[in-house]
């Protein structure tokens, strides 16, 4: 017995901490101050701001800081952006994916050096990593795009920007010290407040990602397990360059579902440069009402045309053309058009990010009215 108490080992001591505590305080706050944001945003109430890129009227930020939100949504920075004519926007590139509704004017794109047109209705993809910059090829019409950036790249540490050109626009502030690279060329600012900004390429970063789509491939079929992941940064690789840059809209078919009339633009069924976003038009009809229903991920609307409200866990939110709608996680919610005589049009984007967590599909609650079993 005695020899076992010496071989014994000693308590170890236990710190109580209060992180639970904390956490729970920190949630609570956080879920009332998120039920107090607004779930309509007014077109007309939303400034125009000075971006990198372009102009922009932001909705939701692209941050993780719960007191730096406009609205109630946690997975996707939404934004408005607004090319003057005959003007291109900055170009950069980063992990995150992005899409982009275009609601005016005609233009393309260049990403990682091909060309790719849209016009108003188009679904324009940013696949992962993709250089990319927009163009607004005509002198007397300008352009607007709507677009969403998933915010899960930041949690997941994918937050590098590079910013490789300022859009033609673009201000620096008054009294900055401007920066210059090796080159001599401007290479960013330094405010008066001492907020530093740079752009230009990340060589280290791009290093990197040149060393994957050089690194040993494969001859044949994968052999094991490990091979396939060899031979997955390759297809990826190629998936970004093959995938479809842009979805034209007139290519689609509308569907009368029990929810109303839908026409996806961006969905696994869909062939798209995108992965973690789901979108679509909907059509109310005259005083018409779409169903009703509850889906765990958060979705997020640009009214297109019309007028009428939503009834979001039995409030009544209004909305009219240009204004942007935000259904929270777990929201019950129907869509209503007011006008009795025009129909109403919305664009939708839903994070598919809850899908690969195990919360996909939709529970339904009632049906259109027009809806025919």
């Amino acid at each position: 017995m005695e020899r076992q108490l010496e071989r014994r080992r000693e308590p170890e001591p236990i710190i109580y901490d209060r992180y639970l505590e904390e956490h729970w305080q920190k949630r609570d706050g956080e879920k009332k101050y998120f039920a107090g944001l607004p779930r309509v945003l007014k077109y007309n109430e939303t400034p125009w701001t000075q971006g990198a890129m372009a102009y922009h009227k932001v909705y939701s930020r692209l941050n993780l800081e719960p007191s730096e939100n406009l609205s109630p949504i946690h997975s996707m920075a939404i934004l408005e952006q607004i090319m003057f004519p005959g003007k291109k926007s900055g170009r950069h590139r980063h992990y995150m994916e992005a899409i982009f509704y275009i609601l005016e004017g005609q233009g393309y794109e260049v990403h990682d050096g091909i060309r790719y047109d849209w016009e108003p209705g188009d679904i324009m993809c940013v696949p992962t990593y993709c250089d990319h910059q927009h163009f607004n090829i005509y002198s007397e019409e300008g352009a607007r795009l709507f677009y969403s950036i998933p915010k899960v790249f930041w949690l997941l540490g994918l937050y590098s920007i590079e910013q490789i050109e300022l859009h033609q626009d673009y201000n620096i502030p008054e009294n900055a010290q401007r920066i210059y690279g090796p080159d001599k060329k401007l290479a960013g600012y330094k405010t008066p407040e001492g907020l530093e900004f740079r752009y230009g390429v990340d060589e280290e970063l791009s290093r990197v990602m040149e060393e994957q789509k050089a690194a040993l491939g494969l001859e044949g079929d994968p052999r094991d397990t490990y091979e396939e992941y060899m031979k997955l940064t390759f297809d990826q690789a190629a998936w970004r360059r093959e995938c479809p840059h842009v979805v034209k809209a007139g290519d689609l078919p509308w569907e009368d579902t029990r929810m109303g009339r839908i026409k996806y633009l961006v969905h696994p069924k869909v062939p798209s440069g995108l992965l973690l976003y789901e979108a679509f038009v909907q059509e109310i009809p005259p005083g018409g009402r779409t169903g009703k229903h509850r889906h765990v991920s958060e979705e997020v609307h640009k009214i297109l045309g019309g007028k009428g409200y939503d009834i979001q866990d039995g409030v009544r939110w209004d909305w009219e053309e240009e204004d942007v709608v935000c259904v929270p996680v777990n929201t019950a919610h129907q869509h209503f058009n007011s006008d009795p005589e025009k129909p109403a049009l919305f664009l939708s984007y839903q994070s598919r990010v809850y899908h690969f967590l195990g919360h996909g599909g939709y529970e339904h609650m009632e049906d259109a009215p027009e809806y025919k079993k």
